[in-house]
């Protein structure tokens, strides 16, 4: 279910593969290490993730509108250990992958043009991207129970 972009940066990001600024300035390409974002942390995977106060304000309003916890750092193995329906758990993962890609263009927005997105902003395009491929790949058929979880979150 989840967006094929979404997927291949959340995959570079599993493996930490990107090259954020602490390895830029390990390498001497950049001048400090600080996260573009907030400026006051070194950015690592983990800061930029989930530690930054922008990605965590991300996370916390996207968790709220899913009624789960997203604050934990290995996010995706919680809720693989939920006792949740496949489908609940599918909706909350596309939803971390949508928002780690989310956090990653600001980051790159915030490094190139000294600017981010409001958080606000961010969660609406990321809850219309989630919505909008929600209702292209949604299952023939779903049970009462997530069809009473997605009519409280708003995706039918």
């Amino acid at each position: 279910m989840a967006i094929p972009k979404h997927s291949f940066i959340a995959w570079i990001i599993a493996n930490e593969a990107l090259m954020l600024k602490h390895k830029l300035f390990k390498l001497h390409i950049s001048t400090d290490d600080l996260c573009c974002i907030c400026l006051s942390q070194t950015e690592t995977h983990i800061h930029l993730f989930s530690e930054c106060i922008y990605s965590h304000q991300i996370l916390q309003l996207l968790g709220t509108w899913l009624i789960a916890d997203f604050s934990c750092h290995s996010i995706l193995v919680s809720i693989a250990n939920k006792r949740w329906s496949k489908l609940r758990k599918q909706v909350c993962t596309i939803t971390i992958l949508a928002a780690w890609y989310q956090i990653w263009n600001q980051r790159n927005e915030a490094r190139l043009n000294g600017q981010v997105q409001r958080v606000e902003n961010v969660v609406k395009c990321i809850k219309s991207s989630i919505s909008q491929r929600f209702h292209h790949c949604k299952p023939q058929v779903i049970s009462a129970k997530d069809t009473c979880w997605l009519s409280r979150v708003h995706l039918v």
